[in-house]
């Protein structure tokens, strides 16, 4: 009987929703009193120049949410989880996010 309880009170708590395209676009609609399609659209090229924008090897910064950049990962000396055997990681390019401060205080005070 404990062990009902205590797998019901962890099943009460609640886990984080996803939010998708739709679902953003939905709720920007909602803030700005423009159509899902409008703000859709408007979603698509933001996402879009963003990437373009990485692509050319530039940063973009938006104050008080935060920056993305592209960053060369070091080649390192892994191991193979499968058989223990040692290998190579290239170097590669990653996309990283670094959370401006007011996003950062924001999520903290939750």
């Amino acid at each position: 009987m404990a062990t009902k309880k205590k797998t019901e009170a962890k099943s009460e708590k609640a886990t984080p929703a996803t939010v998708g395209r739709q679902e953003l676009s939905r709720r920007v609609a909602q803030k700005t009193k423009l159509s899902q399609k409008q703000v859709g659209e408007v979603l698509e090229a933001t996402i879009d120049t963003v990437r373009e924008v990485l692509q050319d090897g530039d940063e973009v910064r938006l104050v008080g949410f935060g920056s993305f950049r592209v960053r060369t990962s070091a080649a390192r000396r892994g191991v193979n989880p499968r058989d223990r055997q040692p290998i190579d990681v290239p170097a590669k390019e990653r996309v990283r996010f670094s959370p401006g401060k007011e996003l950062s205080e924001a999520v903290i005070k939750k």
